[in-house]
């Protein structure tokens, strides 16, 4: 095989991984997933930024995902549990209601379901 097979070869394979990168996969989540179906679609995360377990057994958890180093448009996405479902994903900025603006821990009330 010459050098320009081994160079074709690798270009598919960087390809064919590019094809599987978060900015793809979180097209598929949906409200009311639980971490394990996340898991099913995005694979593992590459962080878990915060967890949380309230007084009265209530849970919080985000998880992050980075860009694959050779991603042309690189994103961060935040992918937001409460109580073991999908309430919220997307960029960082996105969870504030405005982008790049951090809500005070003092300010923060989590939504509580009624189902």
């Amino acid at each position: 095989m010459n050098k320009y097979a081994y160079g074709l070869v690798a270009l598919v394979m960087v390809l064919a991984v590019g094809c599987t990168t978060p900015a793809k996969k979180i097209k598929e989540i949906r409200l009311g997933m639980t971490p394990e179906e996340v898991l099913d679609v995005m694979d593992k995360p590459f962080t878990i930024r915060a967890a949380k377990v309230f007084q009265d057994g209530y849970t919080t958890e985000v998880w992050e995902y980075q860009p694959r180093f050779f991603e042309v448009n690189p994103k961060v996405f935040w992918i937001y549990f409460e109580n073991a479902k999908v309430v919220q994903w997307g960029e960082p900025g996105d969870f504030a209601g405005k982008s790049g603006r951090a809500v005070p821990v003092d300010e923060y009330k989590p939504f509580k379901s009624t189902r």
